[in-house]
């Protein structure tokens, strides 16, 4: 039946276009606009025609101005631009709704009693969609409800639905009925829109609730099960108030904030509940197939963190070396409890996962390693600057440095590529530099500059890796940068990484502002070899004590004497030293702890530290007065006491080649 038909279309463009479109019509692009409305009312106007032997063509039916006329609500403070993208977009979308009807339309016989009653019944059906299509629409047109207006004409009516097929008591009842429902339709649509967006968030929170509901609650299920504790989803769900909180939804809307909490508890129940039974169920299947695939699952975890390992570390790929003895599984998953075939199959499986996690990982990680950016360039005698591929990092090489061109690399390394300290927020890339010199010569005056771009605060610097520990490098911060420098010939190793940290912990030490040892201070401060005085003070002019003094020695090379730094006593430091035959002269007077250190007593010290009879305080003060016009005291005697900054800046120059 031709109504039939009618009815469905009206029904199916409802559906497709109030189910999906008609919340994101006002943030929709003017092209999608003008389709979407062009469409439904190419729809209407179909329905005028459906009969015709002979249907107009679509675009004879529309005039310019009159889409101007019924959408000058919406187009009005547009630009010419935009209104001819609307109009156009609105010819197309009206003759594939016009098309849609006309090519699906047939004509009903005259003579059929059944057709012309179920014609009439229609019209409360015709009305409230018509109507509620005509709500939706003004609303979104910004126009105030007005159903009066908004209902077309007596006229309109009849030759949209032809009713001058019927008697006119029929046309009467039809006509009555069909706009009566059109108010109501009208009314219902043009609330519905309003309320739209907050039935929107409450199903999004429902949604999103009933995601992370059902995550939690299985996996609780599954542990009470494997706990041996009775079945209670309300044992540890939730309360409202911590999902709120671990879900920051007091930053949402009320109507997502109540959605997400009932989507959540619904579907923690229901998960809970069948991940418990589940597990239930799962006891009671064969021991051996549970114990392979719960074997299997426990190897593959095993081989991708086997697979991780032995890739960092450079290790050959081959899964068999970490294969286990059955005696560690029992051990080590707690299996002695488990019959014998749960046993054999556990093992069988876990063989299985461990090669399939080790491979499939190894070669997940072997294919990244092939991504990753490399830049390679060759610079001239002269110099010049080469930046990383992501043009976070520019490497600066003044000319003279090097005494025959040479080649760069720099690569630019993903993410969770090396190791990261809890103190520290990454602020950079990290980045792999090398420098090939075929000559192996260089001025070992000059520096090479590192400027990553950087936008933080003094507490960023840059840093190096050195033997699995991030080593901070005397670092400026400027105007969207922050740079270091290094020796040229720290970059003919292999491993040269550097990346950006802020340090989280890091306090500025007040009285070394403008103190002539100021960087090196600040180095072994971020590298935890000195800290200051409670008042964040340093001191450097102050004499350090011989307690100190064998301290930071113990830190720098790393001695190893028991203890925490902050807890290993003189004694403790005193016996070390004298068993390495570092110190001959002190004697076991433990109250001279405090005492100050001469220079000659230090250049004693150093020369067995660094099994070097060469070393003299005399060329670090003559480094001191010509790098840093600073007069050391060793001029006036070397039996005066070194300082606090003096010792730091020796152990720092000394040191500074390991990167």
């Amino acid at each position: 039946m031709r109504i039939s038909k009618i009815f469905f279309f009206f029904l199916l463009g409802l559906v497709l276009f109030f189910s999906h479109n008609i919340i994101v019509l006002a943030e929709t692009s003017v092209e999608e606009l003008g389709n979407k409305f062009g469409y439904y009312d190419g729809l209407l106007e179909g329905y005028r025609y459906i009969d015709v032997d002979q249907a107009p063509n679509p675009r004879d039916l529309l005039d310019i101005q009159d889409i101007e006329e019924k959408y000058e609500y919406y187009l009005k403070d547009h630009s010419t631009a935009y209104r001819a993208s609307f109009i156009s977009a609105y010819y197309t979308g009206f003759q594939e709704g016009y098309n849609e009807i006309i090519n699906t339309g047939s004509n009903p016989d005259d003579n059929d009693i059944d057709y012309v009653n179920k014609y009439t019944h229609y019209a409360d059906i015709l009305g409230l969609l018509m109507g509620e299509i005509y709500g939706f629409r003004d609303y979104y047109l910004n126009n105030n409800a007005n159903p009066d207006k908004a209902i077309p004409s007596s006229d309109t009516i009849n030759k949209i639905f032809k009713l001058n097929r019927l008697n006119s008591n029929d046309r009467h009842l039809f006509m009555n009925t069909f706009k009566s429902k059109f108010k109501e339709g009208y009314e219902g649509g043009y609330a519905k829109a309003s309320f739209e967006p907050m039935r929107t968030s409450l199903d999004e929170g429902l949604y999103h609730g009933e995601y992370f509901g059902k995550i939690l609650g299985g996996a609780h299920g599954a542990r009470d099960y494997l706990e041996g504790k009775t079945r209670n989803y309300k044992r540890d769900i939730p309360s409202d108030q911590n999902i709120i909180k671990d879900f920051y939804l007091n930053d949402d809307g009320n109507e997502y904030r109540q959605g997400f909490l009932i989507g959540f508890r619904r579907a923690y129940e229901e998960s809970y509940n069948e991940n418990y039974r589940t597990m239930n169920v799962e006891i009671h299947r064969g021991a051996f197939e549970r114990g392979y695939e719960h074997g299997k699952i426990s190897g593959k975890v095993k081989g991708e963190l086997k697979a991780y390992e032995d890739f960092h570390l450079q290790l050959e790929n081959d899964w068999s070396k970490h294969y286990p003895s059955q005696g560690s599984l029992l051990k080590e998953y707690g299996l002695n409890s488990e019959s014998i075939r749960y046993r054999e199959g556990f093992f069988s499986g876990f063989l299985a996962g461990l090669a399939e996690g080790y491979g499939n990982k190894y070669q997940e990680l072997r294919e990244k390693t092939l991504n990753i950016k490399t830049k390679l360039e060759e610079l001239p005698l002269f110099g010049g600057e080469v930046n990383s591929l992501d043009g976070g990092l520019l490497l600066r090489v003044d000319k003279g440095t090097f005494y025959n061109p040479i080649v760069i690399t720099i690569d630019t390394l993903p993410d969770g590529y090396f190791p990261l300290e809890k103190d520290y927020i990454k602020a950079s890339n990290f980045y792999k530099i090398n420098i090939i010199n075929k000559s192996n010569e260089v001025d070992k005056k000059k520096d090479i500059e590192l400027r990553f771009e950087y936008y933080g605060k003094d507490n960023g610097g840059v840093y190096k890796l050195s033997n699995g520990q991030w080593i901070y490098l005397p670092s400026y911060v400027g105007d969207g940068y922050i740079k270091t420098y290094v020796k040229p010939n720290s970059l003919k190793k292999e491993k040269n990484v550097f990346a950006v940290f802020i340090d989280k912990n890091y306090n500025v030490i007040h009285d070394i502002r403008k103190h002539w040892a100021k960087e090196e201070i600040i180095a072994f401060q971020r590298r935890g070899l000195v800290s200051g005085y409670t008042d964040n003070s340093f001191k450097p002019e102050k004499e350090i004590s011989r307690y100190e003094f064998l301290s930071l020695l113990s830190r720098v090379y790393q001695w190893e004497i028991e203890g925490e730094n902050s807890d290993i006593k003189f004694s403790h430091l005193l016996k070390y030293a004298k068993e390495k035959a570092y110190i001959e002269t002190w004697e076991d007077d433990l109250s001279k702890a405090s005492a100050g250190i001469s220079y000659r007593e230090v250049e004693s010290i150093m020369r067995k530290i660094l099994e070097d009879d060469n070393f003299h305080w005399y060329n670090v003060s003559a480094k001191i007065l010509y790098e840093k016009n600073h007069r050391s005291k060793y001029y006036n005697s070397p039996d005066n006491f070194i300082t606090r900054s003096e010792a730091v800046y020796m152990l720092y120059i000394l040191n500074e080649w390991r990167y």
